[in-house]
């Protein structure tokens, strides 16, 4: 008789057993096995994190050779001629005038040391000619009648060379080859598909195979869990003395019975518990 395993044999059977249904059920979902991993599954970061940008020595360098970036004074102010104005108003009136002292002189920037502003100072402005569109431009509209001209009858020609090749044995046979290799093609790949789509069935009836198989196997070892808890729990009531009448009471002596007597009970309880067992365990397998 094959010794009988434990609980926690038993669990650990099951476990594998539910394990092994688990990859099957994956396979049969995704029989190309295209959502098990990918060769960019582990370039991408995980729940959407995104990834910190850290400078180089180089760009540390790139950025030192730079000239740096213009600050704003605020809350200063500027002495003019005519009065008192605050920094915005002398930004707004002579930017290019205060932007030059800053860069050319090193020197913190003070308002006595600013130069009054002189007339010559402010630049002209230039006469722009005004550009025509392209319609009024006589030049420009001839040049674009000359280009579009030339392309049309370069397509032309072409195509006047490609009728009149088109004709000819040597672009027949040339077609006609083309069409055969295309069609080749296209049969080798009906034919790919279509093994394809047989290797899948023959894979997934295989898989449905060993599912079931692997599924009956689950439930024939949690029978046997549950058997074995039932069991456990018989031969606990089994240490009780149990009336006859119903509902039956469970109940132990206050004091302990004589040597031979409990000896003699203790083994009659054992023979009547492996009968009870085997008694159950025959009733579950038929």
């Amino acid at each position: 008789m094959a010794l009988e395993k434990t609980e926690v044999e038993l669990r650990k059977e099951i476990n594998e057993l539910l394990h092994q249904q688990r990859e099957i059920t994956e396979r049969l979902r995704d029989p190309r096995g295209l959502r098990r991993g990918g060769p960019f599954t582990a370039l991408a970061p995980r729940n959407g994190a995104r990834q910190r940008h850290f400078l180089s020595h180089g760009e540390g360098n790139e950025s030192e050779d730079q000239p740096p970036a213009k600050r704003r004074l605020s809350s200063a102010v500027v002495k003019v001629e005519d009065g008192e104005l605050l920094q915005d108003d002398a930004v707004a009136v002579n930017t290019n005038e205060i932007v030059t002292a800053s860069h050319s002189d090193s020197r913190p920037f003070h308002p006595q040391n600013r130069t009054p502003r002189m007339d010559s100072d402010i630049p002209t402005a230039k006469h722009i000619p005004r550009v025509l569109p392209k319609n009024e431009d006589s030049r420009l509209v001839n040049r674009n009648k000359r280009m579009l001209g030339q392309l049309l009858g370069t397509l032309e020609k072409f195509r006047k060379e490609d009728m009149q090749l088109s004709g000819t044995e040597a672009y027949m046979r040339r077609s006609n080859s083309l069409q055969r290799a295309e069609q080749r093609a296209r049969e080798e790949s009906e034919r790919l598909r279509i093994e394809e789509r047989e290797q899948i069935a023959e894979k997934r009836k295989r898989d449905l195979t060993l599912m079931a198989r692997v599924a009956a196997k689950t439930e024939e070892k949690k029978l046997e869990l549950l058997f074995l808890q039932w069991s456990e729990h018989h031969k606990k009531l089994s240490n009780f003395i149990r009336t006859k009448a119903e509902p039956p009471i469970y109940y132990l002596p206050k004091k302990p019975l004589d040597d031979d007597a409990a000896a003699s009970l203790a083994k009659s309880k054992d023979e009547a518990f492996l009968e009870w067992k085997n008694a159950r365990r025959e009733e579950l397998m038929t």
